[in-house]
């Protein structure tokens, strides 16, 4: 590694807390912002250069990871607006097992005749080989904690719950919009625990007929139904392991008693059986909707989501994390580099500057599709991510954006009976149809909740009491 600089125009090395310790440079051009008389020593990182942040400083990025970086080219804007390009070697600095700061050799290799500020270098020293691999491997788990990719402090939050949770057998439940990793977060869960080397089984709610999720969940008996062999259900497959049930609110609430009843027993009927198996299975569920909102829509039993929830995980969406869309980037385009032959190296300004303020309704999966479209229209001679590669998605998510600005707005006096209908329903689902409990939550008289039932036609949907 050392060898690809061959000499060395400057050297800087800080402390855990990104404290200047030793500073020099050997070329008086390098870094020319720093007068060689000014003392830096015991300055912050940042004071010094302040073009620099934690995301972008190879020396705060070796003491995180604890492993070397060389970059072949890294972008630098000095202070009078002059990018510069850099090689870079940045090494941890350890005493005893411990990281106690980081060292970076640095050389000038800025090439005059280049535009400037006109693309910005991706960055794929940070994703190991293991990252990268396409990993398919049945009946397990394969992604695991460093496969979340992320700089957010709430994500790395997250992450430290999952160490934590993993060294219980609670079921697990989480939600966040499409797109924003749930399922990595459910594989990271069970590579954690001591579960890891047994079955670990998905399903998605919402993919399966609902004739046909009994079966599946519970298995069944030969006989019981026309076609029926013995076959064991997912319960019974994951046993020792861990079963991940996505879009859980997509199941039919009489499934979800049956459900209930084998989290609470921890046993399983085949469909159609009288013989009752013992199971020992660890439980993830995950929903792209708040539970709550689930519970009070009516798609979620509440004692079943109080079984389910015994631990949580929320996970924010892209546009509340921005700082991570860089790095997804140049994972993405690493990853996509591989698998399509191609060696882009950069991304131009306008390009990045499009996928950081996207808002990103898809989340993270929506910018990997992105990336993939660009790798694909970039040619196999292209070395940069150019604007007319994203052009053509751009502007079909722009117009997807377009067309839900451009939903029609009802009367106001249709929206507020909307409302107030969905109110009502949700009310008498909390209550269990007791008219007089959903008064008194609704804070409205009884005989004017009776009067609005029947305006609505809610009493023909309710098994409703006084």
């Amino acid at each position: 590694m050392l060898d690809q600089l061959r000499y060395i125009d400057g050297i800087t090395i800080i402390d855990t807390s990104g404290t200047i310790l030793f500073t020099v440079k050997f070329n008086p051009r390098f870094h020319e912002e720093i007068d060689e008389n000014e003392k830096i020593i015991g300055l912050s990182l940042f004071s010094a250069f302040p073009m620099l942040d934690e995301r972008s400083s190879t020396l705060f990025k070796v003491m995180k990871t604890g492993k070397p970086i060389y970059r072949a080219k890294q972008n630098i804007v000095d202070f009078r607006g002059i990018e510069k390009e850099t090689t870079n070697v940045s090494l941890p600095i350890k005493a005893h097992g411990k990281i106690i700061g980081s060292i970076e050799l640095s050389k000038d290799i800025s090439d005059e005749d280049r535009p400037l500020n006109s693309v910005i270098e991706i960055d794929s020293s940070s994703f190991n080989s293991k990252q990268l691999k396409t990993k398919i491997q049945p009946e397990r788990a394969v992604y695991f904690l460093e496969d979340i990719i992320t700089v957010d402090e709430e994500m790395n939050q997250l992450k430290e719950s999952v160490k934590k949770f993993a060294k219980g057998d609670s079921p697990v439940f989480i939600y966040g919009e499409t797109g924003t990793g749930k399922e990595l977060f459910a594989h990271a869960i069970h590579n954690e625990s001591e579960r890891s080397t047994k079955p670990f089984i998905t399903q998605n709610c919402a993919a399966l007929p609902e004739s046909l999720i009994e079966s599946i969940l519970f298995g069944t008996k030969r006989g019981s139904f026309t076609g029926a062999e013995d076959n064991p259900g997912l319960f019974e497959l994951a046993n020792g392991g861990t079963l991940f049930l996505d879009e859980i609110n997509s199941m039919p609430i009489h499934l979800q008693a049956k459900l209930l009843r084998v989290l609470e027993d921890d046993c399983v009927r085949r469909l159609g059986d009288k013989l009752v198996r013992a199971v020992n299975v660890r439980v993830i569920t995950a929903t792209n909707v708040h539970p709550a909102q689930c519970v009070l829509d009516g798609k979620l039993r509440q004692d079943l989501y109080y079984r389910l929830g015994v631990m949580t995980l929320a996970i924010p969406p892209l546009r509340e994390r921005r700082e991570d869309i860089r790095l997804l980037v140049d994972y993405f385009v690493s990853k996509f580099n591989k698998s399509h032959k191609k060696n882009i190296v950069h991304i131009s300004r306008d390009s990045l500057e499009f996928l950081l303020s996207y808002d990103w309704p898809g989340n993270v999966r929506e910018l990997e599709n992105v990336i993939e479209y660009a790798i694909n229209q970039a040619d196999a001679c292209d070395d940069t991510l150019q604007y007319n590669h994203l052009e053509q998605q751009i502007k079909h998510l722009m117009g997807i954006q377009q067309s839900f600005s451009s939903i029609k707005i009802k009367p106001l006096k249709d929206e507020i009976a909307n409302l107030e209908k969905t109110r009502i329903e949700q009310a008498m689902i909390l209550t269990s149809g007791n008219v007089s409990k959903s008064a008194r939550l609704l804070e409205i008289p009884r005989q004017t909740l009776q009067r609005k039932i029947n305006q609505y036609g809610i009493n023909n949907r309710f098994n409703y009491h006084q």
